[in-house]
């Protein structure tokens, strides 16, 4: 059992982590096309809405 957490430590070691910076400019990043995706969504959305009740409107 020992051996399992020396090896879970040295892995441990072995992680890169990001800086500060990094970590921000992702964040930001994927805020962003986060946000973009949604208006695409929206849009799509709302088109194809007035879509259905103008098609409906011409049939009914």
């Amino acid at each position: 059992m020992s051996k399992f957490f020396k090896g879970v430590k040295t892995d441990w070691n072995k992680i890169v982590w990001s800086d500060k910076n990094t970590i921000i400019r992702e964040t930001v990043a994927v805020i962003a096309f986060s946000v973009v995706l949604c208006a695409f969504i929206v849009g799509v959305d709302t088109l194809t809405q007035y879509s259905v009740k103008f098609i409906s409107s011409l049939i009914g």
